[in-house]
């Protein structure tokens, strides 16, 4: 029914495939294997001994723009302030909806620093009591830092 050559070849082709593979797994001959170069390659490129994280603080974690009028597009300035001794890098800022955003006024904020962050929420569409968020992406431990905006749409 089956020819001998044929299955010798299938056996002998799993065994030499075996070997390869713990043989590679060993002596690297197909070069798959990462070298670690001790960089971190992220958001930005820091070498993986030095720890750039540092602490941040928001002057307010919310904001309440009370009743207002549907239409409006609302902002408010929140203060974040490096309290640590590395520069305090906002990666990313990204909202619950596409009615919100937030925007850093630096790239980098050296320690003991504080700038503006000027958010806005655009109304539009929105009726009733509505509770947005603003997820900030730092370099602080944990890496997300959360702003609340909060209005009543008439």
């Amino acid at each position: 029914m089956f020819d001998k050559t044929w299955f010798l070849v299938v056996v002998f082709g799993v065994i030499i495939g075996a070997v390869l593979i713990l043989l590679d797994n060993k002596f690297d001959f197909l070069g798959k294997k990462e070298v670690n170069s001790g960089t971190y390659n992220g958001p930005v490129s820091v070498d993986k001994d030095k720890t750039y994280f540092t602490q941040a603080s928001l002057s307010e974690t919310s904001f309440d723009f009370g009743k207002v009028k549907e239409g409006d597009t609302l902002s408010h300035v929140f203060k974040i302030t490096n309290k640590g001794n590395e520069p305090l890098f906002v990666y990313k800022s990204s909202g619950s909806c596409d009615c919100v955003a937030a925007i850093v006024t630096k790239d980098m904020i050296p320690p003991g620093t504080e700038v503006d962050i000027t958010t806005y929420f655009d109304t539009k569409g929105r009726k009733g009591v509505q509770n947005r968020t603003i997820e900030l992406t730092c370099n602080t431990d944990p890496a997300i830092m959360l702003i609340t905006l909060k209005a009543d749409v008439k």
